[in-house]
């Protein structure tokens, strides 16, 4: 059923749209089953998940990291990631600059919506840290990542996909190597890819419910 949810999800994508298969709380067999099919890009949300993964699964594999940072984590997260998507904080920023590991990839994080749950900089926040990026020499700023609200009205929710788009449009046009717009989740994907979406994140509907 796995590889059936996947080869069909992958029908619905343009051939410049990258998936990003969400495999927090999957065990190593479910995600091999993806990997067998051609899949190499994989999403995680918690760093210990994150190392026995990456340490036990081939090493072609571009682990994504998609949760919350800690601060006292945020080194390590890079050292085991290709791309970390979830970067909300200027704080988080900060100490990946001073830290010595690799070009760290990253995306910035954008808030959507009122939610105090939902983290993430606003759009002014995102041109100062764009406008100032010499100050992040060791990070390389590859894109925006949003999550929209949880709501139900369609014209909201493309509403928000918009201003995100609009916001990444801004930026890439003169920044051509911030080229990724990450947006859309299981339960709104599709409504991401209608609105610029280039990268979405699909767990459940692949792998269904997580053990």
């Amino acid at each position: 059923m796995i590889k059936e949810n996947y080869q069909k999800i992958l029908t619905s994508l343009k051939k410049d749209t990258k998936l990003i298969a969400v495999s927090k709380g999957q065990d190593i067999d479910k995600i091999m089953a993806l990997y067998e099919e051609g899949q190499r890009d994989f999403g995680e949300n918690f760093l210990q998940e994150l190392i026995f993964k990456s340490q036990n699964l081939p090493k072609d594999i571009n682990w994504h990291f998609l949760g919350n940072i800690q601060s006292n984590k945020a080194v390590e997260i890079a050292l085991h990631s290709s791309l970390i998507q979830s970067v909300s904080r200027k704080k988080i920023l900060d100490i990946l600059a001073r830290s010595k590991v690799k070009k760290v990839n990253i995306l910035l994080q954008l808030k959507l919506g009122n939610e105090s749950t939902k983290s993430g900089f606003n759009a002014e926040e995102i041109q100062s840290v764009l406008k100032n990026k010499e100050d992040y020499k060791n990070i390389n700023f590859s894109g925006l990542m949003a999550i929209a609200e949880n709501i139900k009205n369609e014209d909201q929710l493309r509403l928000q996909f918009q201003t995100a788009f609009h916001l990444f449009s801004s930026i890439n046009k003169n920044k051509s190597n911030f080229n990724i717009l990450s947006m859309g989740m299981t339960s709104d994907f599709m409504y991401a890819l209608d609105e610029g979406s280039n990268m979405i994140r699909v767990g459940t509907k692949i792998f269904g419910a997580r053990a």
